[in-house]
């Protein structure tokens, strides 16, 4: 199996030691050079950041947090398929295109530059 953009799957945490998946939201659509071998993702979080994109129950489509979560769109990563350890549920496709047009708001270079 796959996953597909809008998917939330459990795998590694860069950030941290040790096994200890998180969840993260998968953004990358058909003209991923690597789609079916790494993914590009943001991490999702119970914790509220300025900038975070908070999840409602109307973004998913099957699946869910037990707790409020948030997309985090500066916390880019890019987890191989074989680290992935389960899918959590899918998010609506409105709800990622969010998260990317806030993840090109920290790439775009500010005035004239």
């Amino acid at each position: 199996m796959t996953y597909e953009r809008g998917d939330v799957v459990w795998g590694p945490d860069p950030f941290k030691q040790g096994e200890s998946p998180r969840p993260w939201l998968i953004l990358n659509n058909e003209r991923h050079p690597f789609g079916d071998e790494e993914y590009m993702t943001v991490t999702i979080t119970t914790t509220p950041h300025e900038g975070g994109v908070p999840i409602t129950e109307d973004d998913w489509l099957n699946g869910g947090m037990p707790r409020k979560s948030y997309a985090s769109p500066w916390t880019v990563a890019s987890p191989k398929h074989d680290a992935i350890v389960r899918i959590q549920g899918r998010l609506s496709e409105a709800f990622v295109q969010e998260v990317v047009e806030e993840l090109v708001e920290y790439l775009e270079p500010i005035g004239d530059g």
